[in-house]
């Protein structure tokens, strides 16, 4: 029989600051509606009480609130109460006297058994709120399910791969987010969040973990829209079930935690050393600190869908259309998907990298390609980055998924490359690569502007990780893939936006510019800087690199 969690999550509608009482007793009535459905864990929002926006911290002080002792008995005795696990978006005091932006967590005895303060501050956070710098993995003890291991994040912290990655490695699968994404639009019924669209998803895709999400609807202090969309998504980054973006209420879901089974590529952390860099040292700082011409800095791309074929003369023709089509369009770059496949024996580098490079030369243009190549014994799936004047860097794979290594092929053991270009620093990325945080996160302290990823068929959507490599790190991401639905060709902007992309099912090239200030420029929002942000956890607090 499959362990089977039930979750309520609680979307509350947003109140003031000044309105924190009715916050207050709706947040209990919410808790106490959602017990009626017999869950085992229940969620609430990011910063449920008071508010989220506090203005101030003189404004804060100047409200007649309860004090910390005061909400946290209460909340103990609820869960004692309804017998679950309350897990509940606070403002609370910090031993600095600080305020924090804290989820804390109780047990059916209502016992408060785990606290996580927001790491990753987003903008005015900062005005208000100290930063925490612990990340603990924390036990659920339900009897009929044994010990269930979670990990907590709030809101932004999701922006920071390295926190959920690092739960997973500490054996959670399960990861709560109590949150207050932000959205902007002119229909409340249809608002959205970069988190909600792909974040989240590639947060479980990536960790082989369900992710449980609890937000607010409606606004606050007549400045901010929450984008609601409370729910969960699975093991493989799909929403199993989804709250409107407008309205209050609670959404139920049964979770077979049988089905989360980790990471799905099994993580190399001997290749990951470049994490423990300290920032100011890193080539990413370095170049934001550059100047860099803009006019000087500008460059068309391309992405391609195109399935590995067991013909090698089908295969090179194919990929010669699309260069073609895509030089002609004055691509300086063409990503080219996983050419090798999953056929060890098929299309190698010996009969197909001279007419790569033949092609290179003949469009002058850089081609990125995947090709099964042999040596000695060993038979490696290895990306090509060709010019016109010849083959520029190899990499060979280094993490493979199950099916290539049942196929017959060998890890490298060399991290990927970042190579210097005509158009700017190109980083590398071969097949299930991508699905390795770590990796990714490599190539932009290295200083990587753009990712080849020559990514064939990775078992997970592509555009999904494509899109949030390319916001976490502010690189551009160009991505080729096989032809299926959770395939294609694309190029994503810093900001996660896809500049272009390929019709599903079809093999094609698709090309956009790029202007590699913008992979310089490393602000999500003012004073909001992951590449500084994340030092602390560089220094070896959250991410393991050994």
């Amino acid at each position: 029989m499959p362990r089977s969690l039930r979750v309520a999550l609680v979307q509350l509608e947003a109140r003031d600051l000044a309105d924190h009482n009715r916050a207050w007793d709706e947040l209990l009535h919410a808790i106490d509606d959602a017990a009626t459905h017999e869950p085992q864990l229940i969620v609430l929002p990011e910063a449920s009480y008071p508010a989220y926006f506090l203005q101030s911290r003189e404004a804060y002080e100047a409200e007649d609130l309860h004090s910390d002792k005061y909400i946290l008995d209460t909340l103990g005795e609820r869960a004692a109460q309804h017998g679950i696990h309350l897990a509940v978006g606070l403002v609370l005091h910090a031993p600095s006297g600080s305020l924090q932006n804290a989820c804390v967590l109780f047990d059916p005895t209502g016992r408060e058994v785990g606290r996580y303060a927001k790491s990753f501050l987003w903008h005015f956070d900062r005005s208000w709120f100290e930063a925490g710098d612990h990340f603990p993995v924390f036990q659920l003890q339900i009897p009929e399910l044994g010990e269930v291991r979670a990990g907590i994040l709030i809101c932004s912290d999701s922006r920071l791969e390295e926190i959920p990655r690092a739960y997973a490695v500490e054996g959670a699968r399960l990861i709560i987010d109590p949150t207050a994404w932000v959205s902007a639009g002119r229909d409340s019924t249809r608002l959205s969040n970069p988190q909600i669209e792909f974040l989240m998803p590639a947060r479980a895709i990536e960790n082989g973990a369900w992710v449980v999400c609890a937000d607010k609807t409606g606004s606050e202090a007549r400045s901010l829209v929450y984008a609601g969309q409370s729910g969960v998504i699975d093991p493989r980054g799909n929403w199993a079930v989804r709250a409107p973006s407008n309205g209050s209420g609670i959404v139920i879901h049964d979770l077979n935690l049988d089905a989360a089974l980790g990471p799905p590529i099994e993580r190399r952390p001997e290749l990951y050393r470049d994490l423990a860099t300290p920032i100011d040292d890193s080539e990413a700082a370095r170049l934001a600190r550059e100047p860099l011409i803009a006019e000087d800095a500008a460059a068309r791309v391309a992405g391609a869908a195109l399935d590995a074929l067991p013909s090698a003369v089908e295969l090179v023709e194919g990929a010669r259309q699309l260069v073609r089509a895509a030089a002609a369009q004055d691509a300086a770059l063409v990503v080219l998907s996983d050419l090798a496949g999953s056929n060890s024996r098929a299309v190698t580098e010996r009969e197909c990298l001279p007419l790569l490079e033949a092609l290179a030369a003949e469009c002058s243009t850089i081609i990125a390609a995947v090709l099964a190549e042999r040596s000695g014994s060993k038979t490696y799936k290895t990306q090509y980055l060709i010019s016109p004047s010849g083959v520029i860097a190899a990499h060979r794979q280094t993490h493979l998924s199950e099916r290539e290594r049942q196929a017959g092929f060998s890890a490298g053991d060399e991290r990927p490359p970042v190579v210097e270009t005509l158009i700017g620093r190109v980083g590398l990325l071969s097949g299930v690569e991508g699905l390795v945080p770590e990796l990714a996160q490599s190539l932009k302290l290295r200083g990587a502007e753009l990712i080849a990823w020559s990514a064939g068929n990775i078992g997970a959507p592509l555009r999904t990780i494509a899109r949030a490599r390319a916001l976490e790190h502010h690189y551009y991401v160009v991505a080729a893939g096989h032809c299926a639905d959770d395939g294609g060709g694309y190029v994503v902007a810093p900001a996660g936006a896809v500049l272009t992309e390929t019709l599903p099912g079809e093999a094609m090239v698709m090309t956009a510019d790029m202007n590699r200030v913008l992979a310089r420029w490393n602000d999500m929002a003012p004073r909001t800087n992951p590449l500084r942000d994340r030092a602390a956890l560089h220094a070896g607090t959250v991410l393991k690199t050994s």
